[in-house]
């Protein structure tokens, strides 16, 4: 597909994007809860439009992706609204566990591409994801076991985006940034105090997991595409 034909959808995610993005930091409920889909709808718009010049096992990787990050979604804005304790955990595990099914997703397509998990980067996302377990411990360790299994698909995920062997570097850009998303909830929710500051975190919490689901879900279509 042209830059030329791509133009308006890539300006339309980003301005869908833009706008759940302030919406889920500055708004109320209900305005996170309309304009958050959005994005993640005309993500898979853009992948049914590829969906003939794929392999059917990739179409069907990649709307799970679309599956579990959609559904996931839902449940991470209501963890975000919910002020009792009880159900603020409970839709958190919810959320994990499809992001889980998402990571997975995404790890599979990248792995019949060619990745491989390889130490020199493994290592340093597991470094990385040990800080924000021990926050959890420190604060709501009956949480870690769900949180903790959800880190490790993230970090295999993350891992394989760097060795994928496509000429696309959003992908490796994507797996980073969604990494550095998935780190800054869990410092936002315990470490930050100030009103302003967790404003700022949760803008880029959000800015970055939407960049990273273009990034991942465009690069790995292509190199799918690519690779049939």
């Amino acid at each position: 597909m042209t830059r030329r034909r791509l133009r308006p959808r890539i300006i339309a995610y980003a301005v869908s994007a833009a706008a759940a993005t302030a919406c889920g930091a500055l708004g109320s409920r209900r305005s996170a809860a309309i304009t958050k889909p959005i994005p993640i709808a005309l993500l898979a718009a853009h992948v049914a439009a590829g969906g003939r010049e794929r392999p059917p096992v990739d179409n069907v990787l990649l709307a799970g992706v679309i599956g579990f990050s959609a559904t996931g979604d839902r449940f991470m804005l209501n963890e975000e609204f919910e002020t009792e304790p009880q159900a603020k955990d409970q839709n958190l595990r919810l959320g994990a566990t499809l992001f889980a099914g998402a990571q997975l997703c995404y790890a599979a397509t990248m792995w019949r591409r060619g990745a491989r998990p390889e130490p020199r980067t493994l290592a340093p996302r597991g470094l990385l994801l040990a800080e924000s377990a021990a926050v959890l411990a420190l604060h709501r360790p009956r949480l870690l076991p769900v949180l903790g299994a959800y880190g490790q698909t993230l970090v295999l995920m993350s891992a394989l985006a760097s060795t994928t062997p496509t000429p696309q570097p959003q992908v490796r850009i994507g797996g980073l940034l969604f990494l550095a998303s998935d780190l800054t909830i869990i410092n936002r929710r315990h470490l930050l105090r100030h009103p302003r500051v967790r404003q700022a975190a949760e803008i880029w919490v959000l800015a970055s997991y939407f960049a990273a689901q273009a990034l991942l879900l465009d690069g790995v279509g292509r190199a799918a595409d690519d690779g049939r």
